[in-house]
């Protein structure tokens, strides 16, 4: 059910909205983009002054495209800090933080590079596919990509988490993401100047960071220690080969 009454309670919520911001606004370009700014100022006015004659005819569906553009110019000139409302709260976009990795065993390093992450702001983890880690380890992960991602997902601080690309192109989930900053961790193997670089080549304009502490807290926070351990114990060799014998049994 519709919280308004009728279109006309609704037109008029937006109307109120474009009113107040026309009156209490104050522009804050410089003087060099002054102009510009004044031009989409007067092309927001034109657009509700439209609404407003659409409304009047009962046209509300014709009225509601024209005070939503209107709006739209005025949240963007908002958002880009070109202007500020009186009295209005102003939220500050969080950053969208990137981390990249297997996530193959998860262990308290992994959760410590994404809480390092969360403190720059909004956490996207990308998982690298099965077959990327085919490519670039010669071995295919432990746990499967989709289950993988599934953890990911379930770990405090991750906002989103999504599957990397097949290919060799790193940079093509980059460009699709838009992160403000990539995190590395300390043991990743990336050229910190060569990514950037990259970046800059495709026009992407992302902060690379690298965090320095390497979590040393536990004996096991690296997949690979996990794995060397699981395969250096007598009794787990014993049970690997118990489970062995049972699947030959039962088959």
């Amino acid at each position: 059910m519709s919280p308004w009454r009728s279109d006309e309670e609704r037109l008029l919520r937006y109307f109120n909205y474009v009113e107040r911001t026309l009156e209490k606004m104050r522009l804050k370009p410089s003087q060099r983009f002054r102009s510009q700014v004044e031009a989409i100022i007067d092309n927001a006015k034109r657009y509700y002054k439209d609404a407003r004659h659409y409304a009047r005819l009962g046209d509300y569906s014709t009225s509601y495209v024209c005070v939503a553009y209107c709006e739209g110019l005025l949240d963007c000139l908002k958002y880009l800090g070109l202007m500020e409302v009186e009295g209005e709260v102003v939220v500050e976009r969080r950053k969208k933080v990137m981390v990249a990795g297997v996530f193959d065993i998860i262990h308290p390093g992994h959760i410590f590079l994404i809480s390092k992450a969360a403190e720059l702001g909004d956490v996207v983890v990308v998982v690298a596919r099965d077959s990327t880690v085919q490519r670039l380890k010669g071995r295919r992960p432990v746990v499967p990509e989709v289950q993988r991602l599934e953890v990911v997902k379930n770990i405090k601080g991750v906002k989103e988490a999504v599957l990397g690309n097949e290919g060799e192109d790193m940079l093509k989930i980059v460009e699709e993401l838009r992160p403000d900053v990539i995190m590395l961790g300390p043991n990743q193997d990336f050229d910190e100047e060569k990514l950037r670089k990259g970046l800059e080549e495709r026009g992407l304009r992302i902060e690379v960071v690298r965090l320095k502490e390497l979590y040393e807290a536990y004996k096991l926070c690296s997949t690979t220690k996990i794995i060397k351990e699981i395969l250096t114990r007598e009794d787990l060799q014993k049970l690997v080969v118990e489970l062995n014998r049972q699947g030959s049994c039962s088959s």
